[in-house]
């Protein structure tokens, strides 16, 4: 037999046997489950990164939960205690028009 050919067997042989003890592993050790978690603040969608409310600028945020709508005052670059300003009436757009 040929030296290049008993070198690739040997080769392929100890790659298989690594293989073999990553699998195994698996197998001895489960690895845990993962669980997602939604983010904390998914259901608040920033309408408008500049917007004027009352003479003052910030954001406009919308919380899709209740319909909600928000303004967050800046200043300084440093942004305030959210202001409520509407409520959206979302159940309406289900209703045929008059």
């Amino acid at each position: 037999m040929p030296r290049t050919d008993w070198t690739t067997k040997t080769i392929l042989v100890v790659i298989a046997v690594f293989l073999g003890i990553l699998a195994s592993r698996q197998v001895i050790e489960p690895i845990p489950a993962v669980h997602a978690q939604a983010a904390r603040f998914d259901h608040v969608t920033i309408l408008a990164t500049t917007f004027l409310y009352k003479g003052r600028q910030g954001l406009l945020l919308l919380d899709r939960r209740n319909g909600n709508v928000w303004f967050v005052p800046r200043q300084d670059d440093v942004f305030k205690d959210p202001v409520f300003v509407i409520r959206m009436q979302f159940e309406k757009l289900d209703q045929s028009p008059l």
